[in-house]
C-alpha cells in the first residue's frame, strides 16, 4: 500500500490491485451542497405553507366563521339577520358568562366532536342557559343533560320525516345529512323525531326549567346543506327560538385536564414535529450518499454455484418439495427456450408453448403437461421429470439451429 496526493483536496491510498480516493470536507462538502440546498427550500416551503394557513379563514366543522362548505357561516348570518344575538365564545368562562348575562331567553348550542368537556362542565354550562342544543353529544353530555337519551348507532336513512309533534320538527317536514341515532329510556317528558324503530336524529327533552335537544347531525346545518329539503326551517325554529344564541366549540383550552393544571400540548407542536421529519428525511438523504468509488476488497472466502445448487438441493429433498423444486427448473427452462426463440421477456407460458410446438413439432398437450401440469408423486418422477426438460431444450436449440 502506498500514500500519494491526487489533488490538493484528496488524498489517494492506492492497494496492489485498485485505487480508493477518499474525500476531505472540503470535497463531501461541494457534493453534499445540492441536498443542503433542497432542504432548506422544503423547510422553508413548509414553513411558509402553515403560516399562510394559520392566517387563512376559519375551516372548523360548524364554525360561526367557516365560510366553506364544512361551516356553519350562513346559518348565523341568517339568524343574526332575523334579530338574534348570536355570540361565539372562545372558551367555557366566555360561553358561561354570555349565558348567564340573559339566562331567561338565551339558547347554548355545544358541539364537542373531540369529547373535551367533562360532565362538570356542562354542568356549569347548562345552569346558566334556558335552552341547551347537543349536536353529536358523547355519552358525558347526555349524562350530565340528558340522561333518559341513550346511543342508538346510526340512522337507516339519511333523510326522514319528522314523524312527531315537535313544532321545529313539523314546520321542517323532511330534513336530511341525518347520522347518529338515539334511543328514549323511561322518560315521559321526551320527544323523539326524524326516525323509526326507536331510533331518532332529535330527541327533545323538556324539564320544569330548561329543555335540552338532542341532534344526530352536523351536515343538516353545514352551508352546503342549510338549504336542502327542510334543514333551513328546522334550524332557524331550533336555534332562533331565543333572542341570544351562544354557539360555543370547545377547543382544547377547555379540558378538564388544563383545568387541572396539566398543560395539553400548543397547536405549534405538530408544526414543529413535521418539520423535524422532513429535516430527518433531508439529513438521511444527504449523509447516506456513498461518495468516491467503491472500495475493492478482497474476499476472505470463495463459495462455488455448485456448493449453493447442491444445498438448495438438499433443502428440497429434506422437505420432499418436488413441485416447488420442478417449478424451479420449468422456470428456467421456460426462459432460456422463449430467448432460443427469439420470444420477447414478457412473453405468456402459452407463447412459449406455441413457439416449442413450431420447433420441434410436438404435440401442445404433451408440451403443456411437462411445463405446467404434471406433478411429480416420487422422486423417479421428479428426475423423470427434470430429464424431458433437458431434452425439451436440446430438442428446441437442435430445432432452431
Amino acid at each position: 500500500m502506498s500514500v500519494t496526493n491526487a489533488r490538493p483536496d484528496e488524498a489517494r491510498v492506492t492497494f496492489t490491485d485498485s485505487t480508493v480516493s477518499t474525500p476531505r470536507l472540503r470535497t463531501t462538502g461541494r457534493r453534499a451542497l445540492f441536498w443542503v440546498i433542497i432542504a432548506v427550500l422544503v423547510v422553508a416551503f413548509v414553513a411558509g405553507t402553515f403560516a399562510l394557513t394559520g392566517t387563512a379563514q376559519d375551516k372548523n366543522r360548524l364554525s360561526a366563521t367557516n365560510p366553506h362548505t364544512n361551516g356553519a357561516q350562513a346559518l348565523v348570518a341568517v339568524l343574526r339577520a332575523d334579530g338574534v344575538d348570536v355570540t361565539s365564545p372562545s372558551s367555557l368562562a366566555e360561553a358561561v358568562a354570555d349565558a348567564s348575562s340573559r339566562a331567561d331567553s338565551t339558547t347554548v348550542m355545544v358541539y364537542d366532536p373531540d369529547s373535551i368537556l367533562s360532565t362538570a362542565q356542562y354542568n356549569s354550562l347548562s345552569e346558566a342557559a334556558t335552552r341547551v342544543i347537543l349536536i353529536e353529544p358523547d355519552t358525558a353530555a347526555l349524562d350530565s343533560l340528558a340522561p333518559s337519551v341513550e346511543h342508538a348507532g346510526a340512522i337507516a336513512a339519511t333523510v326522514q320525516q319528522a314523524n312527531c309533534d315537535d313544532p321545529a320538527a313539523e314546520s321542517a317536514g323532511t330534513v336530511s345529512g341525518l347520522a347518529h341515532g338515539y334511543r328514549i329510556a323511561n322518560s315521559v317528558d321526551a320527544t323523539g323525531c326524524f326516525g323509526s324503530d326507536g331510533a331518532f336524529a332529535m330527541v327533545q327533552v323538556r324539564g320544569a326549567s330548561q329543555s335540552v335537544t338532542v341532534l344526530g347531525t352536523t351536515t343538516t346545518f353545514t352551508n352546503g346543506s342549510i338549504t336542502t329539503d327542510g334543514n333551513a326551517a328546522l334550524a332557524l325554529r331550533l336555534f332562533g327560538a331565543d333572542k341570544h344564541l351562544v354557539w360555543y366549540l370547545p377547543t382544547f383550552a377547555d379540558s378538564s385536564v388544563q383545568q387541572d393544571g396539566v398543560v395539553p400540548n400548543p397547536p405549534w407542536v405538530l408544526l414543529a414535529i413535521v418539520l423535524a421529519g422532513i429535516v430527518l428525511v433531508a439529513a438521511g438523504i444527504w449523509r447516506g450518499r456513498r461518495f468516491g468509488p467503491v472500495v475493492v476488497e478482497r474476499m476472505p472466502v470463495f463459495v462455488r454455484a455448485s456448493e449453493t445448487l447442491e444445498g438448495r438441493s438438499r433443502l428440497y429433498q429434506r422437505s420432499s418439495a418436488r413441485t416447488h423444486a420442478l417449478d424451479a427448473l420449468r422456470i428456467g427452462a421456460v426462459a432460456r427456450i422463449a430467448r432460443r426463440c427469439g420470444l420477447p421477456a414478457r412473453a405468456t407460458v402459452d407463447e412459449v408453448i406455441a413457439a416449442i410446438v413450431r420447433v420441434t413439432g410436438r404435440s401442445p398437450q404433451d408440451v403443456r403437461a411437462l411445463l405446467v401440469d404434471s406433478k411429480p408423486a416420487t422422486d423417479t418422477d421428479l428426475l423423470r421429470l427434470s430429464d424431458e426438460l433437458a431434452q425439451l431444450e436440446a430438442d428446441v436449440a437442435s430445432g432452431v439451429r
